[in-house]
């Protein structure tokens, strides 16, 4: 193989960033103010490393999206606290609870003699009201469940049981005994406490749930035959969830350090394709939604309510997409703010003196800025002790590099230069549009022009022989047919 051949393409190489930069200070002194320091030296890279760097950065991103579904499912799935929270939040959904009651009370009466039990407690001569009595009552069952459902009491009662029934889960991915042993395996989840509390509001006997099967009493999740690929499965969420974590950044600031001379555009690219992968994500998650809802059943009911489960159940999956997105804005927001364009340019120009004379108090700043972000809140990790520290990192390596660059671009940088600069410009385009407004309205006279001129020398704004030379050539275009109103 041939030896690589550095590419200076302008879209390719992070020298055009600087190129850009010294136009823009050029400009600059346009009002007077001249930009300070040098630009930093050219800085190629080969065409065959930019091409590796953008491969890499597209491997990454789709571990990325892998790593939010693992990430989810970890935190949903191993997590008893989570797993008791958005079953909580199940029950509290209206459609989801009303389901539930039509499914406990389906079982109620399907596996327990409720006419009987209400003749056992009649009067004899009204025993024979006892069946149209229970059928009657099996419509104010359901009212009566969803009611109960709806309590504090049975809702406890079914975070509970959740919590339980995940616990167990997790002890049987993890190979460990206890419930797993008592159970023989099997993940269930326990129903009689609710249906007892249930019964016991419609008036029948207490301990009811002691007649029902032991599979409605407690709901199978999985059986025992169940277990191994329940493990196998569980463990490859955990690693997923673990190295996918920890590889997609690494791969990231692989990406930075092999793109030398084109990080800062490498960066935002990296911030790019993160907010990719979230909407995508997003995106996904909207359109199986109705896909999953329509293909498990045809009962447009039930199919409202499979919605409502699933938006729910998939929560903390938009919540990590959210971060991802999150954190990508972040990064093409630093990476502009570091990049050519004018507003930026101006920004370090005019932070530049502070930031070289106040060191501490500029880091001082940035952790202010992120003490407001971690009081925000915004996404999940800014709550994690694992998360703070990362957005510590970051905004420490940061807040350094900001401080090296503007050092390097700006090295005697004025306090107020910049501001200078930018309003002397802004007064230039006022004049500009005026000027551009009094030409569209009428064309001046050759004796306006000269009355201009002279207004000019006289406030000093130019020059006598800038004076005499514009006059000249004033004058001198008459000739072309421009005619001097007498």
């Amino acid at each position: 193989m041939g030896a690589e051949e550095p590419h200076t393409d302008a879209d390719v190489t992070e020298p055009q960033d600087d190129v850009t930069d010294a136009t823009d200070a050029t400009a600059a002194t346009t009002n007077g103010e001249p930009a300070s320091g040098t630009q930093p030296a050219t800085r190629a890279i080969s065409r065959r490393r930019l091409i590796g760097v953008d491969i890499l950065i597209g491997v990454t991103t789709i571990l990325l999206v892998v790593c939010v579904f693992a990430t989810w499912a970890n935190r949903l799935l191993f997590s008893p606290d989570n797993w008791s929270k958005t079953s909580t939040q199940l029950l509290q959904d209206a459609n989801v609870r009303s389901s539930t009651a039509n499914y406990l009370v389906d079982q109620l009466y399907a596996n327990v003699d409720v006419a009987g039990l209400l003749k056992q407690n009649l009067p004899t001569q009204f025993q024979g009201l006892a069946g149209p009595a229970a059928g009657a009552l099996r419509n104010a069952a359901v009212q009566g469940a969803e009611l109960a459902l709806s309590r504090p009491r049975v809702q406890q009662l079914w975070a509970q049981a959740n919590r339980a029934a995940d616990q167990t889960f997790i002890d049987v991915v993890n190979g460990r005994k206890g419930a797993v042993g008592i159970n023989q395996g099997e993940v269930t989840l326990d129903l009689a406490s609710i249906l007892n509390n249930i019964a016991s509001r419609l008036g029948l006997p207490s301990g009811v749930a002691s007649n029902l099967p032991p599979s409605v009493a407690n709901l199978v999740i999985f059986k025992s035959d169940q277990i191994k690929y329940v493990q196998n499965g569980g463990k490859a969420i955990k690693g997923l969830a673990l190295w996918l974590t920890i590889i997609v950044p690494l791969l990231y600031i692989l990406a930075l350090f092999l793109a030398k001379g084109h990080r800062r555009r490498t960066l935002m690219t990296i911030g790019l394709a993160a907010i990719l992968a979230g909407i995508l994500v997003l995106l996904g998650r909207s359109i199986l939604q109705g896909q999953i809802a329509t293909g498990l059943t045809d009962d447009a009911s039930l199919q409202v309510t499979i919605r409502h489960v699933y938006t729910i159940s998939t929560a903390i999956l938009k919540d990590v997409a959210g971060a991802v997105v999150f954190i990508g804005i972040l990064l093409v927001a630093a990476a502009w703010f570091a990049g050519p364009a004018r507003p930026a340019f101006l920004a370090r120009q005019a932070i530049a003196p502070f930031l070289r004379e106040q060191t501490v108090a500029t880091y001082g700043i940035a952790l202010g800025l992120l003490v407001l972000l971690l009081v925000w809140d915004p996404i999940p990790a800014t709550s994690k002790p694992l998360g703070i520290l990362a957005f510590l990192a970051l905004t420490l390596v940061g807040t350094e590099l900001l401080i090296r660059q503007t050092a390097r671009e700006f090295p005697e940088a004025r306090s107020g230069a910049a501001t200078h600069a930018i309003r002397s410009r802004m007064s230039g385009m006022r004049h500009h549009r005026q000027s551009d407004g009094s030409s569209t309205a009428s064309a001046p006279t050759t004796v306006d022009q000269l009355k201009q001129l002279a207004d000019l020398r006289d406030s000093g704004a130019i020059t006598p022989e800038e004076y005499q030379s514009a006059k000249a050539q004033l004058l001198g275009g008459q000739g072309t047919g421009t005619q001097t109103p007498v």
